[in-house]
């Protein structure tokens, strides 16, 4: 089984990523209203985990492009992710926000690209996307940034919850009910 490298590569690309640009993370989260989260693909479903557990927190979390996402407003915070930075769709979102007035936050593999020339990744991840490979994985595409992704937005939603003591309680209460 290959599990043990998938292990080893995620250990690898954690220690490349500075503890600060988590705990800046957090800040964003924690001095913003509304959080709005939005991706394409697999890199999409993580952030949609995210927005689930911050709404688990207590916190307004949405989806861009569900219908039941209001608009955004001046102040509001949008946490996006693209591993190539060349998704159409989150460049143009993340160039609108800006636009009017949300703050971002961008997590990619790549520094120099389209939306990097929007905003300079706050976080980046080191890992193949769907148009190159990398050293860092020999997993497919960008499954090491996706997995990456969710690991990084776990420890966020476990330091959040840590500093209430009743937050996992909290966070059961507001789990989905009706499934």
């Amino acid at each position: 089984m290959r599990t043990n490298v998938i292990i080893k590569e995620l250990e690898q690309a954690k220690k490349k990523i500075p503890e600060m640009e988590i705990e800046k993370l957090i800040e964003n989260i924690k001095t913003h209203k509304r959080i709005f989260v939005y991706g394409t693909g697999r890199s999409g479903l993580m952030l949609k985990a995210l927005a689930m557990r911050l709404m688990q927190i207590g916190l307004n979390a949405y989806v861009v492009g569900e219908t039941t996402t209001p608009s955004v407003e001046e102040g509001d915070l949008l946490i996006v992710a693209s591993a190539s930075g060349e998704t159409g769709s989150v460049c143009m979102t993340a160039q609108s926000a800006k636009k009017q007035g949300v703050d971002l936050v961008v997590i990619s593999s790549v520094i120099n690209s389209t939306l990097g020339e929007i905003q300079t990744p706050d976080i980046t991840i080191e890992s193949a996307t769907k148009f190159e490979t990398s050293k860092a994985s020999v997993q497919p595409l960008g499954s090491l940034f996706e997995q990456m992704l969710l690991m990084v937005f776990d420890t966020v939603i476990l330091e959040m919850s840590q500093e209430d003591a009743e937050s996992n309680e909290d966070m059961a209460k507001r789990h989905a009910s009706l499934e």
